[in-house]
This record gives C-alpha cells, sequence and structure tokens, in this order.
C-alpha cells in the first residue's frame, strides 16, 4: 500500500505542470483529477498504516494560515471567492500532508523532484513545439503550451532548472547525469520562447547553482558543461526570435519607470486597499473585487506578499512567512549539495513570487512541501520523529 500511494503521488507530481495545459469537461484538468486518486489513495494508505507523523512548525503555520483563510469568509467583500479559494487552499495544504507522510526518505523526495523535472520537460518541449508551428500566444511573441498563462509556465520552467542540476550531481552514473542536464538547455529555451520577465529573473537565480557547485564536478565533466552552456547560448540567440529577446532587454526601462509590466497601479491599487484593512484584509481571493473600484478592472496581484496582505491582512501574511520560515530555519543543517540546492530553489521561488499570482498554486506549496520535508530526515533527528498512532492502547493498570 505504501508503494502505491508513493506512486500516485509521484504521477500528480508528474502531470503538476501541466495545470492548465489539458481541461475536460465537467472534470475540470488532468492535475486535479490526478490529484484527486492520489489524495485518496495517501489517506486510504494512512488510515491502513494507522499511525501519522507529528507535523513541523511547517505544517503547523499552514494549516493556521489556511484556517484564518477560511475564518475570512464572515468579512470578505466576496464571499464567493473565498469559499472557493480556502477549497483550494485545503486541497493544497493536503498535498504538503501527502508529502510529509508518504515521501519521509531522500530517495523518495529525489523521485518526487525527477517526476517534477520530466514533467516541466514535457511542457518545454510543447512550447517549443508551438513555436515551430508559429503559434504566439500574445503579441507575435510570447509562445505558451496549449492555455497556459505565459508568465506561470515560465516560472514553472525556471523551478525545474536547480532540480535538474541538482538530480545530476546527486546521480551516481555520469552518463545518467546528463540525462537531468540536458533540461537545462530545453528549459532556458522555452523560458526565452515566454519572453516573461519574471521568469528570466527567477530562471538567473536558479542557474546560480550550477557555479556554486560546480566544484564537485571533475575537469573533464566542467569542459563538457561549458561547451553546453556555449552551444546552449549560441542556439537560444539563433533559435528564439529576436523580438521575444527585446522584451526580455526592457526589464531595467520597465523597472526604472516603474511599470512593471502594467503591474505599478494594480499593487499601488493593492497597497491603498491594505491601508484600509491592514490586520485582517478584505478576505481570502477577494483582491480582484478590492481594486475594481479603481482600476475599473478585478485584476489580480500579481505578487504573493501583496496579495496575502491585502486579501488577509497582516494576520495572514505573518502565518504564510512563518511557515516559509519554519521551513528554512533548519537548512544550515542538511549536507552541503543538499542545502546550497535548497537555498538556490527557494530564492528562485521568492523572486517568482514577487511578479506572479502563485499563493494558490501546486508549484508553490508543491516546493514548500518538499522543502518541508526534507529538513527533518537528517541524522541529528532521525530517532526524534516516530510515527504517532491515531488510536493507542490503554496504559496497563
Amino acid at each position: 500500500m505504501s508503494n502505491a500511494a508513493f506512486w500516485s503521488l509521484w504521477c500528480f507530481v508528474f502531470v503538476l505542470p501541466w495545470d492548465k495545459f489539458i481541461l475536460m469537461p465537467v472534470l475540470g484538468s488532468i492535475p486535479r483529477l490526478v490529484g484527486l486518486a492520489a489524495s485518496a489513495v495517501g489517506v486510504v494508505h494512512v488510515l491502513a498504516r494507522r499511525r501519522v507523523r507529528p507535523l513541523s512548525w511547517f505544517h503547523l503555520f499552514a494549516i493556521l494560515f489556511v484556517l484564518w483563510a477560511g475564518v475570512s469568509a464572515f468579512w470578505s467583500i466576496d464571499p464567493q471567492a473565498t469559499r472557493v479559494r480556502f477549497l483550494t487552499y485545503i486541497q493544497l495544504v493536503v498535498l504538503v500532508w501527502l508529502i510529509w507522510e508518504i515521501a519521509w526518505s531522500p530517495e523518495r523526495q529525489r523521485a518526487l523532484l525527477q517526476a517534477y523535472v520530466l514533467g516541466v520537460s514535457f511542457a518545454a518541449g510543447f512550447t517549443i513545439h508551438t513555436y515551430l508551428l508559429g503559434v504566439p500566444a500574445i503579441e507575435g511573441t510570447r509562445f505558451t503550451a496549449f492555455s497556459f498563462n505565459v508568465n506561470e509556465l515560465g516560472m514553472t520552467l525556471a523551478l525545474g532548472l536547480p532540480m535538474a542540476w541538482y538530480l545530476s550531481l546527486s546521480q551516481p552514473r555520469q552518463r545518467l547525469a546528463w540525462i537531468w542536464r540536458l533540461y537545462l538547455p530545453l528549459g532556458v529555451t522555452a523560458i526565452l520562447l515566454t519572453a516573461s520577465r519574471g521568469a528570466f529573473v527567477a530562471a538567473l537565480v536558479a542557474l546560480a547553482i550550477i557555479p556554486w557547485t560546480l566544484g564537485r564536478l571533475r575537469l573533464r565533466t566542467k569542459v563538457a558543461l561549458y561547451a553546453l552552456s556555449a552551444g546552449t547560448l549560441i542556439a537560444a540567440t539563433q533559435f528564439v526570435p529576436e523580438t521575444s529577446l527585446e522584451r526580455l532587454q526592457t526589464i531595467r526601462a520597465d523597472v526604472g519607470a516603474g511599470y512593471f509590466g502594467g503591474r505599478g497601479a494594480i499593487w499601488m491599487a493593492g497597497l491603498e486597499v491594505a491601508q484600509e484593512h491592514p490586520v485582517a484584509g478584505v478576505g481570502a481571493g477577494a483582491y480582484g473585487a478590492a481594486v475594481e473600484p479603481t482600476l475599473f478592472f478585478g485584476w489580480g496581484a500579481h505578487s504573493v506578499p501583496l496579495a496575502i496582505l491585502v486579501e488577509n491582512g497582516i494576520v495572514g501574511l505573518f502565518l504564510l512567512l512563518a511557515a516559509v520560515a519554519a521551513a528554512t530555519k533548519p537548512l544550515r543543517h542538511l549536507p552541503p549539495l543538499q542545502q546550497r540546492f535548497s537555498i538556490v530553489l527557494l530564492v528562485a521561488l521568492a523572486v517568482a513570487s514577487l511578479s506572479g499570482e502563485w499563493e494558490d498554486r501546486k508549484q508553490f506549496w508543491f516546493v514548500l512541501g518538499v522543502l518541508a520535508a526534507q529538513v527533518v530526515y537528517r541524522p541529528a533527528e532521525k530517532r526524534v520523529t516516530p510515527a504517532v498512532p491515531l488510536r493507542t492502547r490503554p496504559a496497563p493498570r
């Protein structure tokens, strides 16, 4: 039953990057269907095992955050949006809990990372295929796969870069390690095709793991990687259309002008709402309704910290930041490679979150869930994380 639960979770992570790719009538997206199946199998496994693992501080703060989002329905300016967001948060907390319960070993955690990289490889390949077909998504210069939002797709692909590199260094066989490294040129090319400036910056942060861990490799491997990097840059400049590259070159001017790709006005309107409702917010999922009177349209926040501040107030923002801090505090006790990977992945996620609507996305919570799961299994803590039985026997008299 344990293997069935794990492979169900593995399949869910594999299709997770396809969140908006294939929508089925009534049933919804493929990740939703696979996620429901994985949740059912995982819960049955835990019930059959009749014991649960003690929750970490990350999980406790995450649960409190979700409960606060649910309570906000009492004062929400958009109760329907709040109910939908609350149900989404519950599903996401179940996801991180299943990772905690089922992916209990470093081997299983790496297997989930492998599933994610394979999933984003499919997404990257489809993005390139779309470009070859000449089907732009926006402005004739930005390409995506199916109906996926170009910015979300780019950020989803960026998170796969440090995962692929970490998996290549964790692979004992060098020939197999190159399989994971091949995602680097594939993912970078697809990110450039999306022309997402936020994803491009997140990708630069994600790629910082390469020079930070390059000392672990032999000279021959380093030379091969330098050649691969040079080939990737040359191929990208020749393959990616010039209009996409020109859009990426406007990052400095766009930030200097305070425009932020049209986000400046959205952020200012959100800050005004936050000043009016600083403690409790306007209700989970109600950002669009809050800024609509000012912007004449229910825009999303395009920023995770601002969205949480406006919707859930200072209390909600504190709970979410406390959950992230609880997942990152023990990182200093991890092995050097795992520690550097975790730091780079977390920083890349943070950069992506500054300009993306990720607070209710599976990718955002998956990364946090994996980080929270791996920090517990360090040698010093193996003996202090026993499972807690669901039903205990009465003490002998």
